[in-house]
């Protein structure tokens, strides 16, 4: 797989504009609980992914928890181990989008 979405399941705290529930629902354990399962999703699309590959995360979260921990969490597990063969890198997602898809 050159490219790989993981849309990992997330508390839906951004959904709740459109849906009131999800603030009464919300538990602060749940979202804790979702971080480990988050990274993991990633780090095994990481796995698959070849060199050169795009690999994008997805959540419907706000949660910098759910988005940015675990990005920076599951990077700073692979490019810390030296098995790995590459590094993985963020890309600017809308400079490329502007460059390849021509995106605005």
């Amino acid at each position: 797989f050159a490219r790989i979405l993981a849309d990992v399941p997330c508390s839906g705290d951004g959904t709740a504009r459109k849906n009131a529930q999800v603030w009464r629902a919300w538990k602060r354990r749940e979202a804790l609980e979702l971080f480990s399962k988050q990274k993991n999703i990633l780090l095994r699309a990481l796995y698959v992914l070849p060199f050169g590959g795009v690999c994008a995360y997805s959540t419907c979260s706000l949660n910098p928890l759910e988005n940015e921990a675990v990005v920076f969490s599951a990077l700073r597990r692979w490019n810390g181990d030296d098995r790995r063969d590459a590094s993985v890198q963020l890309i600017d997602a809308c400079a490329v989008c502007r460059a390849t898809c021509g995106l605005e």
